[in-house]
């Protein structure tokens, strides 16, 4: 299906505003303002900020480099090819590489001219200004990423839900492959959440991450406990009681996995399942060893689950950042 984004959006406009501004004012090549907005429109504010000082730096050292070496020389391509040389490697060694292609836009113009007068240096530095300030103006309208943050954190909480149920029948024996559907399907929520308000992040110049940033990058690790957790439950030998309770208590966790629950009493209950591990009789044949000794390491990995949820309820929603 055909979309046009916001981005393609804002770009058709702030590229039509430049070349309105710079013909009023009457300046030449003024469609080099299209193309600098074009080139300037970002996906996030604080990355155009960047991007617009770095075009603006690589505009201004193009212009001088070309008054240097063409004055000082030749307008050939020679001098077009050695200033290429230094032009380029200076950028890229200065962190300008966003600047170099408008730079050397402006350096054409020069070239073009065969003459630089300080009524064309003006000219060219008001066509690098109009170009980079219409893509910042555009660029601060930016849709609210609120909702896809929302509806990712529900999909991921809901696929933990089935992952952790599906660990829970597996352990009971009710299901005889294990299939990672809600792995994978719980992960790429992770991924896309992340990449959300890691630009939601970006768009703000003060936060250096806010809430959905550290919620999806907890979820990130607590998917990473439940796959290094995964394979200790993959061959148990055998089913015993102490498995029933595992299954019992994943199923409560698989319940609990809203945002705002702190998850201290889930905490304490799988305290108290470790104490009625510790109380029960010694294992009376290896399978049963074996069993219990894969669980007990489950529990472990469940319990830092666990924590990395009520860690972040103390950190984040009680204090309401």
């Amino acid at each position: 299906m055909f979309t046009i984004g916001t981005r393609t959006i804002k770009t058709a406009i702030g590229a039509m505003v430049s070349l309105v501004i710079a013909q009023l004012l009457d300046l030449d090549n003024a469609s080099t303002a299209s193309i600098i907005t074009l080139l300037s429109v970002q996906s996030t504010k604080r990355q155009s900020v960047i991007v617009a000082l770095k075009r603006f730096s690589a505009g201004i050292a193009g212009i001088a480099l070309a008054a240097l070496l063409f004055e000082g020389t030749a307008y050939t391509p020679l001098t077009i090819g050695l200033l290429l040389f230094i032009y380029i490697p200076s950028m890229a060694k200065l962190g300008f590489q966003d600047g170099i292609v408008p730079g050397f836009v402006i350096i054409m113009q020069v070239y073009m001219q065969k003459q630089l007068t300080v009524g064309f240096i003006v000219n060219e530095v008001l066509l690098i200004v109009i170009g980079i300030m219409i893509a910042l103006l555009v660029n601060l309208y930016m849709p609210s990423t609120e909702n896809t943050l929302k509806r990712l954190a529900k999909e991921t909480e809901e696929n933990m839900k089935l992952l952790l149920l599906q660990l829970s029948r597996f352990i009971r024996k009710k299901e005889p492959i294990w299939n990672d559907e809600f792995e994978i399907k719980t992960a790429e929520c992770i991924k896309n959440g992340l990449q959300v308000a890691k630009r939601s992040v970006e768009n703000t110049f003060t936060k250096k991450e806010n809430y959905f940033d550290r919620y999806f990058k907890m979820r990130s690790q607590q998917v990473d406990i439940l796959h290094r957790a995964i394979p200790t439950i993959l061959h148990l030998p055998s089913k015993f009681e102490q498995s029933d309770m595992v299954a019992n208590f994943l199923e409560e966790l698989s319940i609990c996995m809203a945002q705002d629950n702190p998850a201290v009493e889930l905490l304490e209950n799988l305290r108290k399942l470790k104490a009625t591990f510790a109380e029960m009789d010694l294992p009376k044949t290896r399978e049963e060893f074996e069993t219990r000794a894969a669980l007990l390491i489950l529990i472990n990995e469940i319990e830092r689950f666990i924590r990395l949820k009520t860690i972040f309820y103390e950190e984040v929603i009680s204090k309401g950042e």
